[in-house]
């Protein structure tokens, strides 16, 4: 398994360097962006990590539905493509409710 050395400050993401996997350092950054979304591109210059690892990354990260992909605005670079943000916390419990209901 690829490690990814997680030492960003100051914007979203702990302190410190210790080394994870790139899906636990591209999630941690969705979530201390959230509700910002973001294209592969500028999250992948935002996590500092190459651009195709980052877009198979997130492909991975909508399958627990915890994370959101579609077309949308991108926070970063204002372009409207397909993006990722976290999927919101009332559309997971709403989700839920359906899928028990």
């Amino acid at each position: 398994m690829t490690c990814y050395t997680l030492q960003l400050t100051g914007d979203g993401l702990p302190s410190g360097a210790r080394e994870v996997p790139l899906a636990e350092l591209v999630s941690t950054y969705l979530r201390a962006s959230a509700p910002r979304a973001f294209c592969d591109a500028c999250l992948a210059v935002a996590v500092r990590e190459p651009v195709e690892a980052v877009r198979r990354t997130v492909e991975g990260l909508t399958e627990p539905a915890q994370f959101t992909r579609k077309t949308g605005r991108c926070r970063t670079c204002r372009s409207t493509k397909r993006i990722v943000t976290r999927a919101e916390p009332r559309r997971l419990q709403a989700s839920s409710v359906r899928a028990a209901g």
